[in-house]
């Protein structure tokens, strides 16, 4: 027998929409992922998500797909559809292999970002820093923390890049430096640190701190 499908709330955007019924989905669900409103081992069906997004059948599908194809959504027999879990071990792996991967992506865009991807990733960094003073909900600065880093890493540039950063990322455990005001400080500076050498289009520094930031994280998150 299926087990019944567990209650969820999934994260909706009233900014810049997506384009598309699937992309608003995607994102939905992506978000929800992220900010753990649908847990890791959760089983969610197709009709659930169509009654809380009010949408119909064929963009959750497509949804599903893709977030199955990127390894967030697993389809096991008798159990329906689940979101992904991972153990201590996945979870260290995946943190290094965020590492060098954003510290690769941040190097090969940092020529090719345009002055309002700068523009908007220092906005962006104003706002957590914002946010990380009046110790506001962590919900927020850890969405605003997603959007900066895909932001520098290119996803105006290379959008396939940026859907493989964002399916590792939402794959990571919900420990985050964000709940420590010394390391949220920490980051923030690495942010304005990174922005620097992106405007000076020293791609190769900036790719090095980007690297040093997440693996800083990582160790202070596994220690």
């Amino acid at each position: 027998m299926i087990e019944k499908a567990s209650p969820i709330r999934l994260f909706t955007s009233d900014n810049r929409p997506p384009r598309t019924k699937t992309e608003y989905v995607l994102e939905s669900l992506r978000t929800s992922i992220l900010l753990r409103h649908v847990k890791p081992g959760t089983r969610i069906t197709e009709k659930h998500v169509q009654d809380l997004l009010n949408v119909s059948s064929s963009p959750v599908r497509e949804a599903f797909n893709q977030l199955e194809a990127e390894g967030l959504l697993v389809r096991r027999p008798h159990a329906g559809i689940k979101v992904t879990e991972i153990d201590v071990s996945d979870a260290k792996e995946l943190h290094f292999v965020q590492s060098l991967l954003q510290g690769t992506s941040v190097e090969v865009s940092a020529s090719k970002l345009k002055e309002e991807d700068i523009a908007e990733a220092e906005k962006i960094n104003d706002e957590i820093a914002e946010r990380v003073r009046r110790e506001v909900n962590i919900d927020e600065i850890r969405i605003l923390n997603y959007k900066f880093h895909l932001l520098v890493c290119g996803s105006n540039v290379y959008p396939w890049l940026t859907r493989l950063l964002s399916s590792l990322w939402i794959r990571l455990p919900t420990s985050t430096i964000w709940s420590i005001p010394k390391e949220a400080r920490v980051a923030i500076q690495f942010h304005k640190k990174i922005l620097e050498a992106i405007k000076k289009r020293n791609a190769r520094l900036a790719g090095a701190l980007m690297k040093e930031h997440l693996e800083r994280a990582m160790e202070i998150l596994f220690k």
